[in-house]
């Protein structure tokens, strides 16, 4: 089992649909894949499935139930949150807005997720986290668990900004609780071939190894078909598969593999 955390607190960097399509990708190669919605926000979680279809999330595993009656209750397994996705090999761990009271959770909770996944998913080949937008308990939860970090950045003037305080808060993980953590790389999103800056801001990324350590060469470009897909609950690959953006998220997905050393396996089908 290779663990991914997805993470960059910087906003509006395509995070959540980077988790989504590379977790599916990898689910479409043949690959046992579980993604774990770690923002409140929820929107990953949307995008796959409707609400209908779950009881327990994300928040019924991390934060401890109100004692009833003066007894004191357990959160819930990992595995009781599971739930599929509309992907073949893809499962899901849901998340709402109840996750938002982990922050004021105490300290040794922040440890839960990575003891939740090695006690009940070692089953799967791949773990996709995605990490909330700010720095905070959810992201050092994540990145407890992690063995790879992944950094989306958008290709425009503002790429860089947070990942010093994003490096930092990955060093004092590695140094204080989980040494196993890697940067696996970033990768540029958003890209607009016809900008000068989107060049721009993808050289000064790669100048920025110190932070993100590598960076794919895959370039994903600012595609409405990515944006349309969650809504038909697919996969770009699929809702949109001869079109240049499932072209590159197959491209991006098969570099993170190699770089993961875990060979492609053949697509496989959408569930129905």
């Amino acid at each position: 089992m290779k663990i991914i955390a997805i993470a960059n607190q910087k906003g509006g960097v395509g995070k959540t649909t980077l988790t989504r399509e590379l977790s599916a990708c990898c689910a479409l190669r043949g690959y046992q894949v579980l993604v774990i919605d770690a923002d409140p926000q929820g929107n990953l979680t949307a995008s796959w499935v409707d609400s209908s279809i779950y009881e327990a999330t994300l928040s019924h595993v991390l934060i401890e139930p109100e004692a009833v009656q003066g007894f004191k209750r357990e959160p819930l397994t990992l595995d009781a949150a599971v739930v599929e996705s509309p992907v073949t090999n893809l499962d899901l761990i849901p998340a709402d807005i109840r996750l938002a009271r982990f922050e004021s959770q105490p300290d040794y909770l922040t440890h839960r997720l990575r003891k939740q996944l090695y006690e009940h998913a070692m089953l799967y080949d791949l773990v996709f986290i995605d990490c909330p937008p700010q720095l905070g308990k959810l992201l050092t939860a994540a990145l407890y668990a992690a063995q790879y970090v992944l950094v989306p950045c958008a290709a425009d003037a503002m790429g860089l900004q947070g990942l010093s305080d994003l490096s930092f808060t990955i060093e004092q993980v590695r140094e204080n609780v989980n040494s196993e953590l890697t940067m696996l790389g970033a990768v540029i999103n958003l890209y607009k071939p016809q900008r000068n800056l989107s060049a721009e801001a993808r050289a000064a990324v790669e100048q920025a190894h110190t932070l993100v350590g590598y960076v794919f060469d895959t370039n994903l470009h600012d595609y409405s078909k990515v944006a349309e897909a969650p809504s038909q609950r697919l996969p770009v690959v699929l809702y949109a598969e001869k079109h240049r953006a499932a072209e590159q998220l197959w491209s991006l997905t098969d570099e993170i593999l190699e770089r993961l050393q875990m060979d492609a396996k053949h697509l496989s089908v959408v569930k129905g």
